[in-house]
């Protein structure tokens, strides 16, 4: 944005009435193309209909043309809560937040702004500037200010109403969200990370004695520890295992063109010899021959299967054949990594520990609490820790690393926004090559290039290097943030929020409205010094048009664009093309929906809000388009959140990202309050003791709005992270609930923390470790009777009770998994294992497994430790193909200690795979035609 020179593009009525225009009629084409494609095309518009489990699906829409619509409007919002968390909730919000106060801002300013600009003023100005603040050049009508101050003034305190009002909505919301069952029964709700940690409290007995105050006490603790090679040999690993599937994939695809192309040959012969009517009747297909190594090494030569190189990046060393390699080299990782898991002794103490709590609240108190006596020690406490949201690399620093990392990582966000203007300043330069050409002598072959190829370097170069560069943008912060040590993917994704709002304040509006400010006075300075401050309060406002036509394409095409999806349709096509070559892929395309990334959608449009409130007075026309672009957005955007999108649970983070966005509208007002400060001093030599006044009143409107906002910061910042203790209370449960609600119901949910609730769960608690450990010790006296009778019994093999002794322990363990956690997630495990490669249905446990190890909480156990130390092979997964070789590769890979599986995806005779489920090594909740 920084590149483009407003000056040029946006500063007459007309440059703006012909972006309106186009950009209306891209508007009425792209939501023309929706509502065509709408029909056709539901994996691209209406995904959450089919492709999740029946209970999270969206209700469809009305298929006609405008009916969706109305029907989208009156859905309630808080649907999206359980389709997409809170996070997509409030994100809504905002959005209807700002259409209330643009709304407002509307009537207000077009009510008293405008006339107070334009009536009965005889003025040069005409067309947009007659309604705007630089309208008003008269001395005598210099009080008219007084209005903007009064109007300033009366839209700030309805603003900041507003920001506690919806303040107040999204802690409670927020609160709700925690503490839902559905919620609180994560592992996440009750488990904290906290770094780094001191050696002394290296041990989980001591961290238990540590953490013995917090409520209801510890379920578990994982100290993360150095596993020496392991990480490697499990990253590596994984590296082969999807090497393997590609290579296997591609020999199934080869396999199967051949013999496609040996089918259409034999066709071809037969129905040259068939001549006569004798012949006519015998076999015109060829007959599948039985799926063996030999067929497959017919139908594709050993010299024709895929091969690589080992060496760096695949373009050295030898030449090995692809399949052979990696099944061997993952065959030889499983087993170092089996051997390093039953000797892995206790590493090097890395500093970072996740503590499990056995009560929801017991967690939000231990990570409110001032942990430890020593500075830099135990400070940094994260909630809501998902095992999935971990950056495992960046639990390993020190405190002094950690802080030493954060302030690099900000001083090279401040140094790329500093460097970032001198490129964009060059693309920006490239739309004026023509005008340079004349003077800079090594440019002439411009000027004398066809005027094609000067409107391509012009008009087409500029704005796509812009794009490029403004797309590559959100990537270079995520790295930013990635090298500040934030141990959670989501934390990095709030990190890139503040970071990527910043870079377009600076570059997409201070700069902007500098340079067509103060650059268009510099010439007249420089000529006219005396008349520096009538030229800066003339032409400060002189961005305001070149921001209304910005408005209108964000507003007007931006939210079109949104809504038709132009980018994903084309996307999709193209990794259905380009990357369904293995069921993983397949499965990407077919299941996977697209999910929003908060952290770089909510600065564009907190952007927006910014510059519309710097110039809700000075140009009151952007408070229109505002509430026009916002009416878009939220249209555009409940449609995606409810029918399109799903966000993951491991990103979620409780809404934290609206906090701040409420703070990024106080930006706004700051700019909006500042810059009417500066214009009316430098109104004082026309307007005298009036502007100063004016100004005046308008400073200490700055400092009352400072004040609103360390107010509200300082009443909602502790309780948009934590639970308060209130919540544990019948008085305070009542205010949550709906009138007539048992509260102290097992099955209610905001009366977990009553003491009552944690009573009934100690004694669930307690009945469950009595029944397990009597259950047990039954079966393994019937088991030790059985054993002393086996010489004696006729029956051999049979128990005191008539059956199998392994039946028994299968028992045993059965009972085991049936026994419900009170505290835990049922969670499945990857060392679940299918009967047979074809089988389609989600395998058992093996029975004869011991009931401590491999049941249903095993993943649960083993939620913070690294993958490594617990995940097992990810799977090779096949496709059937038509000759049913896949069958024998898995066989093989099987042989050769390398878990394998054709269930789920097929392979058609062109070679294109289908899924009808995820992998199966991951238990399958349904969905799409299942």
């Amino acid at each position: 944005m920084s590149g483009i020179n407003p000056k040029k593009l946006n500063t007459s009525t007309t440059a703006f009435v012909t972006a309106l225009v186009v950009n209306f009629g891209l508007l009425l084409v792209e939501v023309g193309a929706f509502i065509v494609l709408k029909q056709k095309l539901w994996r691209i518009y209406s995904p959450r209909t089919v492709l999740p489990p029946p209970h999270k699906r969206a209700p469809e829409l009305p298929r006609g043309p405008w009916k969706w619509i109305h029907a989208l409007l009156i859905s309630p919002p808080e649907d999206i809560i359980q389709k997409n968390g809170l996070d997509a909730y409030m994100f809504l919000r905002f959005i209807k937040l700002l259409m209330v106060i643009f709304l407002v801002f509307t009537f207000t300013t077009f009510l008293v702004i405008v006339p107070a600009n334009a009536l009965h003023i005889d003025s040069e100005f005409r067309g947009l500037d007659r309604i705007s603040w630089s309208n008003i050049t008269e001395p005598k009508d210099q009080v008219r200010f007084a209005a903007h101050v009064i109007v300033v003034y009366l839209l700030t305190a309805f603003v900041l109403y507003l920001m506690r009002r919806e303040m107040l909505h999204f802690t409670h919301m927020r609160h709700q969200f925690l503490i839902s069952k559905s919620h609180s029964e994560l592992v996440q709700a009750r488990t904290v990370l906290i770094s780094p940690v001191p050696d002394e409290l290296a041990h989980e007995a001591d961290l238990r004695m540590f953490a013995s105050f917090v409520p209801g006490g510890i379920d578990k603790v994982w100290t993360y520890r150095d596993t020496g090679t392991l990480n490697d040999l499990f990253e590596k690993r994984q590296e082969a295992c999807e090497k393997l599937e590609v290579a296997e994939a591609a020999l199934l695809k080869s396999t199967t063109l051949a013999w496609r192309k040996r089918g259409e040959l034999f066709r071809k012969t037969r129905s040259r010899k068939l001549t006569d009517e004798e012949h006519s009747n015998k076999e015109k297909e060829l007959t599948i021959p039985p799926a063996s190594r030999e067929l497959l090494d017919e139908l594709v030569a050993p010299n024709m299967r895929p091969k690589h190189k080992t060496g760096f990046l695949g373009l050295f060393g030898r030449r090995v054949d692809t399949i052979d390699y990696f099944k061997a080299e993952i065959s030889r990782l499983n087993k170092e990594i089996k051997d390093n898991r039953e000797h892995l002794s206790k590493g090097k103490f890395l500093g970072s520990v996740f503590m499990r709590c056995n009560l929801q609240l017991g967690a939000h108190v231990l990570a409110q609490c001032l942990s430890y006596h020593e500075p830099l020690k135990m400070y940094n406490k994260w909630m809501e820790a998902h095992p999935k949201d971990i950056v495992w690399r960046n639990l390993d620093d020190g405190a002094l690393e950690m802080k030493s990392r954060y302030l690099i990582s900000w001083l090279a966000t401040a140094g790329l926004t500093f460097v970032w203007a001198f490129p964009v300043g060059f693309i920006g330069t490239l739309s004026n090559l023509s005008d340079l050409c004349d003077k800079v002598h090594w440019l002439g072959w411009i000027c004398e290039a066809s005027s094609f190829t000067r409107g391509l370097i012009e008009g087409v170069l500029p704005p796509l290097l812009l794009a490029i560069m403004f797309s590559l943008l959100p990537f270079i912060l995520r790295g930013l943030a990635w090298y500040e040590c934030i141990p959670r993917y989501s934390l990095i994704s709030v990190s890139v929020y503040r970071r990527y709002y910043i870079f377009l304040l600076i570059h997409g509006f201070l700069i902007v409205t500098l340079s067509s400010g103060i650059t268009n006075a510099i010439e007249g300075v420089i000529k006219n010094p005396t008349e520096t401050v009538q030229e800066l309060s003339s032409q400060l406002p002189g961005a305001s048009v070149f921001f209304l036509t910005y408005m209108v394409t964000q507003g007007l095409a931006g939210a079109g664009s949104a809504l038709v999806q132009l980018v994903p349709l084309m996307l999709h096509f193209m990794r259905k093309w380009f990357q369904g070559r293995t069921p993983r892929q397949a499965y990407d395309v077919t299941f996977k929906m697209p999910s929003a990334d908060f952290g770089v959608i909510l600065p564009r449009l907190s952007l927006l809000a910014t510059i519309a409130f710097a110039y809700s007075v000075l140009s009151p026309l952007i408070n229109l388009l505002a509430l026009i672009s916002y009416g878009m957005f939220y249209l555009a955007w409940k449609f995606l959140l409810m029918q399109v999108f799903d966000q993951p649970d491991e990103k979620e983070t409780g809404g934290m990202y609206f906090p701040m966005a409420i703070n990024n509208l106080f930006v706004g007002l700051y700019i909006e309050q500042i810059c009417l400060t500066c214009l009316l001093f430098l109104k004082v030599k026309q307007a005298g003791v009036t502007a100063v006044i004016e100004a005046v009143f308008m400073m200490i409107l700055i400092i009352l709005t400072a004040c609103a906002q360390v107010l509200i910061h300082n009443s909602f910042d502790s309780l948009s992270h934590y639970l308060p203790m209130s919540l544990a209370t019948k008085k305070m449960t009542k205010r949550y609930t709906k009138a007539g609600q048992q509260t102290d119901d097992d099955d209610g949910e905001i009366d977990f923390f009553s003491r009552y609730r944690i009573r009934s769960v100690r004694r669930r608690i307690k009945t469950t470790r009595k029944l397990i450990d009597g259950r047990l010790g039954q079966l393994e006296a019937e088991v030790d009777e059985a054993r002393r009778r086996k010489d004696v019994e006729q029956t051999q093999g049979l128990n005191a009770r008539g059956v199998r002794i392994e039946d028994s322990r299968a028992e045993a363990t059965a009972v085991a998994a049936r026994t419900p956690n009170p505290f835990s997630r049922k969670v499945s495990t990857d060392s679940k294992k299918p009967k047979s490669s074809s089988e389609k249905q989600r395998p058992v446990l093996d029975a004869a497994a011991p009931a401590l190890e491999d049941s249903d909480s095993d993943e649960d156990d083993h939620a913070f430790d690294h993958p490594s130390t617990y995940v097992h092979q990810a799977w090779i997964w096949l496709p059937k193909d038509p000759l049913g070789l896949s069958e024998v590769l898995v066989n093989e890979l099987k042989a050769a200690g390398v878990e394998a599986s054709d269930v789920g995806a097929v392979m058609d005779e062109k070679g294109v795979v289908e899924v009808t489920r995820n992998p199966p090594d991951e238990d399958w909740s349904g969905g799409h035609d299942s």
